[in-house]
C-alpha cells in the first residue's frame, strides 16, 4: 500500500498510513472505523504499522467482521481472555464472538470497552456496508464506544461515477442527505459525484455521524489509477470547504506518480 496525506497544495506520499492520517499514539488510543469500502484493510494496515512501532494492538468490532484466517484470533465474549492471549502470543490480537458465515461479532459493549486497558491501541470496526464503497448510516448506526478518541471514515473511490443504487449502502438515507428524488420508474437515476462523496464524508448525517467532539479522519481507498488519485484530490478540496479534516488516500501503485 502507498499512502498519501492531503495538504493544501496537493497529495503528498507518506511512509505510513498512520502518518498520513496525522495520528498520535498518545492522543489516539481507541480508534473506530466507519463508512464504506476498505475499513478492514485500513484497520489491519494500521495495526501492522503500530506493531512495527513496538505497540500492542487489539482489533475488534462493535458490529461484525470476517474472522481472519491469517491472524492471531481469540474467540471470546470476555476481555480477560484477550488479555491472556495477547500476553502469550504476538503484538496484534483480533478479538470477537463467533458468528454465522465465518464472522466475528461484537463482545458485549462493556467488555469491548475494557479491551482498551489491555493494549497500547484498540482498533475496531463500528459500521457495516455489505462490501459497498460508500455508505450513509441509518438510525442506530454506527456503534461508537464512549471511550473512542478518533473516528476514521472510509470510502472506496470506485464509487465515483457509479449509480447510487448500485454503489451506495443505505440508498434511501443517501438520497435524503443529497436531496434526491425518485424518478417515474421508482428509482434514483443518479451517479455519485466527487461533490456527493465530500458531502457524505463530512456530514453529521453521513460518515461523520456520532463523531461529536472526537477527532475525525478520512481515508479514501482504491486510488489505483491516476484518474482516481485526481478524483481523491478533488474530493479533498471539496471537503476543505465543507468541513476541513485530515484526509489520507491509499493505493497500490508503484513509483513516482505525483
Amino acid at each position: 500500500m502507498i499512502a498519501y496525506s492531503w495538504e493544501h497544495d496537493g497529495l503528498r506520499e507518506r511512509p505510513t498510513l498512520w502518518e498520513a492520517l496525522k495520528l498520535s499514539t498518545e492522543r489516539h488510543r481507541v480508534i473506530a472505523l466507519t463508512g464504506g469500502g476498505g475499513k478492514t484493510s485500513v484497520m489491519f494496515r494500521l495495526a501492522d504499522e503500530l506493531a512495527d512501532m513496538g505497540k500492542t494492538v487489539i482489533v475488534t468490532t462493535t458490529t461484525h467482521i470476517f474472522n481472519p484466517p491469517d491472524r492471531n484470533v481469540v474467540e471470546t465474549d470476555c476481555a480477560e481472555d484477550a488479555a491472556k492471549r495477547l500476553e502469550r502470543n504476538g503484538s496484534v490480537l483480533v478479538a470477537g464472538v463467533p458468528a454465522a458465515g465465518g464472522k466475528l461479532k461484537s463482545l458485549p459493549l462493556a467488555e469491548a470497552a475494557r479491551l482498551k486497558e489491555l493494549a497500547d491501541v484498540l482498533l475496531y470496526e463500528a459500521d457495516g456496508a455489505k462490501r459497498l464503497p460508500i455508505k450513509v448510516p441509518k438510525d442506530g448506526e454506527p456503534v461508537i464506544l464512549e471511550c473512542t478518541d478518533v473516528v476514521i471514515g472510509c470510502m472506496g473511490l470506485d464509487c465515483i461515477g457509479g449509480e447510487l443504487e448500485e454503489f451506495c449502502f443505505r440508498t434511501e438515507q443517501a438520497a435524503e442527505l443529497l436531496g434526491l428524488q425518485k424518478g417515474p420508474d421508482g428509482h434514483y437515476s443518479h451517479r455519485i459525484t466527487c461533490g456527493d462523496a465530500a458531502k457524505i464524508l463530512t456530514s453529521e448525517s453521513g460518515t461523520r455521524k456520532l463523531v461529536g467532539e472526537r477527532d475525525y479522519r478520512v481515508v479514501m481507498n482504491k486510488a489505483d489509477q491516476e484518474e482516481l488519485l485526481a478524483k481523491a484530490a478533488r474530493i479533498a478540496e471539496d471537503m476543505e470547504r465543507l468541513h476541513p479534516v485530515p484526509c489520507a488516500v491509499s493505493c497500490f501503485l508503484r513509483g513516482d506518480h505525483l
